[in-house]
This record gives C-alpha cells, structure tokens and sequence, in this order.
C-alpha cells in the first residue's frame, strides 16, 4: 500500500498533483477485474477489447498504457511470441458462456464432475446449444470481421471477445440456468429465479472454495496490486454473491484494508413496469439491501443507473445488451486510462483519496455523466468543461443573460446521466471530479473551472487523451451519434443521495413481513441507512434536520 497523502491544499484541488514516487506508480504495479453476470460481462469485455487494442503486434509500435495493469503478459518458454490474458474472474450463470468452452483455447482439459439432477433438461441443454459466432470464427482465423456482429445475433459477451481467457478466469455457477436479458432460472426449480439478494449469498457457498482459489491463482501474480475493481448487477442475485465473495477474500487476504471499487449496474429496471410481481415489496427490500450490503462492502461505490434518453446516442437498441453494456464501458473506460496510462497515470490509491479526502464515509458516486463536446464545427458546443460555453454561443440571446449561471444552463450541453443523483437545484456538492482529453481543453473558453473556485468545491481534473479511442473499436456499436464526437466525463458526489435513499429507509421502518433470511436484522439495516443519510448532512448547516429524519 502507497503510504497516505495529506489533504490537497486550495490551490491544489484543480490539478492534483503526481504522487510522490512509490511501487504503486514507478513500477509494476496491477489491478485485478471481478465481474459478475452478463451485464458486468458484457460492459467489461467491451474494456477489454479496448486493452487488446492497445497490444503491440510490432516491435516499433508506441506504448501508450501500462499494459501489465490490467493484462498478465505469459511467454511460453523457448517462444519467440507472447500471449496477454485479461487480469480477470468473471462468474456466469449456467449456459451464460454461449458457445464458448472455457478450455477451447486451454493446453489442458480437467475431467469435471458437475451433478446433474434434471436430465430432460440437460437433454434440451445440449440440443440448444448455442453454435460459434461467425465473428469469433473469423477471429479464429486471424480476421475481424466486425460486420457480422449484429443485435440480431449477438447475445452473449463471448460473441463479441477477442481476448482468449485463461480458463482459471470462469467460474459458472451450476444452479442456475441463463436467461437472455433477464434473471436466471433455477435449473431443476424453472420458478425460483435468480434474483433476490439472499440467493446470492447462498449461491456462493455452493462454489465458494473454487472462487477464491482461482482469485488466489490471479494474485499470486501480482507484483503489486493497485485494488480491486468488480462490476456487478444491484437490482439480481450477484449482489449477494459478491458482497459473500468480498468478505471472504478481504478477510483471508487484505485484512479488509484493501482498495475495492464497486461499479454497481442497474440493469433490470427496463423491466419492472412491465412485471408486476417485481415490484413486489420483497423485491424491493432486495434492492435495499443490495445497495447498502455493497456499499459497506466497498472503499468506493459507484452506483450506474444509465439514462438512455440523451440527444448523444443514436439507434441504441435498449434490448441488447451487447448496446447497453457499453455505455457504462465508456465511462469505466476512462478511469482505467488513469490508472494505466504512462503519462500523467493515477493510482486507484490517489484517486480514492482525491474524491474522499479522509472521509470514507462519503464514498458513494452519485453522480455520473459522459457530457458530448461536439467536434470543432460546433453543432454540439466547443470543447470547454464545466460553463457549457461553446460552439452555441451565437445562438444565446445575450441580452438576457444576467449572469454566468444562466449562460450555463442556456448553452448546456448534451450528457448521458449514468448516476442515480442528477444535477439538480439547491443540492450541494461535497466535490467534483473531470476526466478529460488535455488540459488545454479546459482552456478553450477561458478557466472554464473557475466557477468551482469561487463555490469553494474540491475538484479533481484527470487527463486521458485516449479516452475517447474506445469508439472506434471494431466490436464497439454505433450507438453515438458519430464515433468522431468528442466527451469528457464527470464523476460527482453531492447530497442529492440523501433523497435517494430516505424513500429506502422509510419502506423499512414500515416493513411488516418477516423477511428475516432477507433483511437479516431490520434494526441494524435502518441504522446503516441513517448513517449513511447523516454523513451527507454533517457540515451543512441547513440540512442539520436530517439527521433525526
């Protein structure tokens, strides 16, 4: 662990500055991927594709990232060649794989004993079984035809992968059967769906010692790891199974004092209105739970409730998720930049610190936002951050602007809101953080900052000049209006969480049912809401009331 930075002065807090030397940014140093379910999968093997990228397949290509962060580097002995396996465990349900076998690409192939209860099933099973995607059959042949991915035909992550995983890099759970966009099926009880927190935490029992064997083989390679990053799904079972799995692994290994950042998808509420039993209130305590069990379970949570409403996407199918899964990717995307980039590169460690600043008690990131900065003609609004003043200016009435407020919210431009909290009056925030291109881009209008400055909110401003690169990935959808349009991204935390979650706490005051194997213990479920409500109030004179709310 690098040794812990003071708090930033004032003067600091636009551009922090490089970390003193440490393991942790002059030498290797890596970070390990948990993913769980086929959202989580499909969003990171969109990153991963990105990586793949970035892999030199000659000797005078320019490195630009840190490969070894997020891939391990394995050079069989007497080759001249070297393969990259993703730093990775991705856990799927039975049958999730699609047509991938695990040990397809593998030297050796184990004998496995998987118990199988349902045989008419299992039958039906291998009569399905999904056949390869032409794309991975052109892949096969050392092409990439991206031409034939399409959302007709492409409904797994497997489909669309171009890293060959490491066998010890899949776990599928054998309970439960997949189901396409929704929640698993128990496979010798169809009627038992994979969806309640519960399930989860039960479910990892079951292949609790092959999970964290497998993390152990991938730590163990390990020079020196950054933290932990896991992508899993709020509103289904895998919360549950993976705040099981963070216990065990953080007791066995860290001594619960290691970096885990939570990137917690929303993914089933596309759903809910038109299911009525999901709106069942056991339902709704799972989701309670969930959210706040992830949350302890964490250093950094960040929640993503993606909005699909923005004038910045194009011919989004919101039923594919091969679609879907790469909103949340170009967001992720840019803060794995940061941690692997050679210049200007940012530790997890000082990132956490920057957003934190010794409060980790304010640790949930509610804010989200991938804002489109239009290309340089200016449809879309010049390339400043922060005011929104741009390429619309001519179009603003300037005799009614009375201050640099209005001006902001007349040329504001066009986001994707991926958090939970939008932006939203008389809501006051505890810091806000930019991921952009250069520097120089801040510029373009002036100190387009400085409006922070003067409201005294900490600030962080990361480059990533890259970021924007992971659109022109073959296997990356059109789904943006042009793959050519520029972003930058913010990641905030405010006290509009505060409103998020008091409608949680209020339905389990009110809870009458017994759902003791759920809830575990209401009291305590209660208080950990209010403590989390009062630390978004402490130090704001105004919102004093809500801590006896």
């Amino acid at each position: 662990m690098a040794k812990e930075c003071p708090p930033l002065p004032f003067n600091e807090w636009l551009f922090p500055p490089p970390p003193p030397p440490s393991r942790s940014t002059a030498g290797m140093s890596e970070i390990l991927n948990l993913s769980y379910g086929q959202y989580s999968n499909s969003t990171i093997t969109h990153l991963y594709n990105f990586q793949e990228s970035q892999i030199p397949y000659t000797k005078d290509t320019k490195l630009n990232h840190q490969l070894s962060t997020f891939l391990y580097k394995s050079k069989p002995y007497g080759s001249t060649t070297a393969n990259y396996y993703p730093r990775a465990l991705l856990f799927d349900l039975r049958n999730g794989l699609g047509a991938l076998n695990k040990y397809e690409y593998a030297e050796e192939i184990p004998q496995l004993n998987i118990p199988i209860l349902n045989q008419s099933q299992q039958q039906q099973s291998q009569t399905t079984q999904s056949q390869k995607h032409e794309y991975q059959k052109s892949l096969d042949q050392g092409k990439a035809d991206a031409s034939l991915l399409h959302t007709g035909n492409t409904k797994y992550w497997t489909d669309y992968n171009k890293l060959i995983y490491n066998p010890k890099s899949i776990i599928t759970l054998p309970s439960y059967q997949h189901q396409y966009n929704s929640y698993g099926l128990n496979f010798n009880l169809p009627r038992q769906k994979f969806d309640l927190y519960s399930t989860g935490i039960t479910e990892f029992k079951s292949i609790g010692t092959e999970s964290v064997e497998d993390f152990r083989y991938w730590l163990e390679k390990c020079d020196f790891l950054q933290g932990l990053q896991l992508g899993t799904t709020i509103d289904d079972s895998w919360s549950g199974f993976t705040t099981a799995m963070i216990e065990v692994i953080q007791d066995e290994f860290f001594n619960n004092k290691e970096n885990v950042w939570i990137y917690g998808q929303y993914n089933h509420h596309e759903h809910h209105h038109s299911e009525q039993h999901r709106q069942s209130i056991l339902y709704q305590v799972s989701q309670i739970k969930s959210f706040i069990e992830l949350y302890k379970s964490s250093s950094l949570f960040i929640p993503l409730l993606p909005n699909y409403n923005s004038s910045m996407l194009s011919s989004l199918d919101t039923s594919s998720i091969w679609h879907t899964s790469c909103i949340p990717a170009l967001f992720i995307n840019s803060i794995w930049g940061v941690n692997n980039q050679y210049v200007d590169q940012v530790s997890m460690f000082h990132m956490q610190e920057n957003l934190l600043r010794g409060d980790e008690a304010r640790k949930i990131v509610n804010e989200v936002k991938i804002v489109g900065e239009g290309d340089s003609g200016g449809s879309g609004g010049g390339t400043g951050v922060g005011t929104g003043v741009g390429g619309d200016l001519m179009d603003i009435d300037l005799t009614k602007v009375r201050d640099l407020t209005t001006l902001t919210q007349e040329a504001r431009k066009p986001e994707i809101s991926l958090g939970v909290s939008q932006s939203m009056e008389n809501i006051r925030y505890i810091n806000k953080n930019y991921i952009v291109r250069n520097k120089e881009d801040l510029n373009t209008n002036g100190n387009a900052m400085s409006i922070d400055d003067d409201d005294g909110i900490p600030t962080n401003v990361y480059t990533n000049p890259y970021m924007t690169q992971i659109t022109n990935t073959d296997t990356f959808p059109n789904i943006l209006q042009s793959k050519n349009d520029k972003f930058h991204i913010e990641f905030n935390v405010h006290n509009g969480i505060k409103d998020y979650l008091k409608p949680y706490k209020t339905t389990i005051e009110r809870l009458k049912l017994n759902f003791n194997d759920l809830v575990e213990d209401k009291a305590e479920l209660i208080e950990d809401i209010s403590n989390i409500i009062s630390s978004y109030s402490s130090g704001f004179e105004s919102d004093d009331d809500d801590y006896y709310d």
